[in-house]
């Protein structure tokens, strides 16, 4: 039998930040949801986009650094798994998944990837979940810690058995750091260690998209997250996702967005579900206590 319980968990979006390095005694998740950040661990450092994630082992120092100039929205939770002692049970697990059990055998000290199916979604329930009704030990909180478990699993395992999917998420990783500037597609297939050719198969397959339509993609997220996260001026905004000009740029977001850079700006409120304000929660049994981020 396996019991997990929840530790800690916050949600917040941060325009600058300066962790000092720590570790405790509970298992961590880091998940962007939007901007960058970087997480230094076990002496790598790692660029951490939206839509990825770093799982952090108990007892490794790590720390977090977020710039001035890109802001960071994070989903972070902090947990304990143990055949012994833990509010949730999350008995048969280890039957249902195989990746669970993997994970369960040999978990990572550190591990920096992709959400590659649906751990995102998990994380934002699970937080709302436990904000609104506390850490009860019920039905429906088994299920949420359940499917976050079995999330974050399947994108630890599966990037590294399945070399096709290890491939594309390096692409993928080089193409969000350097989406700012020119990506060319012999580039990346150059930097990973494959074909062209094979590259192109791997984002059509897995992906429906070939790679120019990518990093356009992935420019766009950058732009919305800065339009509605930054006070920059759009033409700023245009050369830091990589665009040479402001005409380019306009156009292409509305085509991706239907209207105008400025006029998204205008429509849209800063939105984060969930939002803990500047509080990092604490879970003691079945009180939730509040701290500032960072102590």
């Amino acid at each position: 039998m396996i019991k997990a319980s929840i530790t800690a968990f916050y949600a917040l979006s941060l325009s600058e930040f300066h962790m000092h390095p720590h570790s405790h005694e509970s298992c961590e998740i880091m998940y962007v949801t939007g901007g960058s950040c970087t997480v230094y661990c076990k002496d790598e450092s790692y660029r951490i986009g939206p839509n990825h994630f770093i799982f952090i082992h108990s007892n490794i120092p790590h720390r977090l650094e977020i710039s001035l100039e890109k802001p960071c929205s994070i989903l972070n939770l902090e947990f304990d798994l143990s055949e012994t002692d833990g509010d949730i049970s999350l008995n048969g697990l280890l039957e249902e998944s195989s990746e669970f059990k993997e994970f369960w055998n040999k978990a990572p000290d550190c591990f920096c990837g992709a959400d590659l199916r649906d751990l995102g979604y998990s994380l934002k329930d699970l937080i709302s979940y436990i904000q609104r009704f506390a850490a009860d030990d019920d039905f429906l909180l088994q299920l949420i810690v359940s499917r976050t478990m079995v999330e974050l699993s399947y994108s630890i395992v599966s990037r590294g058995n399945n070399s096709g999917v290890c491939y594309l998420r390096s692409a993928c990783d080089y193409i969000d750091d350097n989406f700012h500037s020119e990506i060319k597609v012999s580039e990346v297939a150059e930097h990973i260690g494959i074909s062209r050719s094979y590259l192109q198969s791997l984002f059509s397959s897995c992906l429906g998209c070939g790679i120019a339509e990518y990093v356009t993609r992935k420019r766009m997220e950058e732009a919305v997250f800065l339009l509605v996260n930054s006070s920059m001026k759009i033409t700023d905004i245009a050369f830091a996702v990589g665009y040479n000009s402001r005409q380019h740029f306009a156009h292409t977001f509305e085509k991706y967005h239907g209207c105008g850079p400025l006029a998204y700006r205008q429509t849209h409120k800063k939105v984060l579900e969930p939002d803990t304000g500047k509080s990092r929660y604490i879970i003691d049994g079945k009180k939730i206590a509040y701290r500032n981020l960072g102590n």
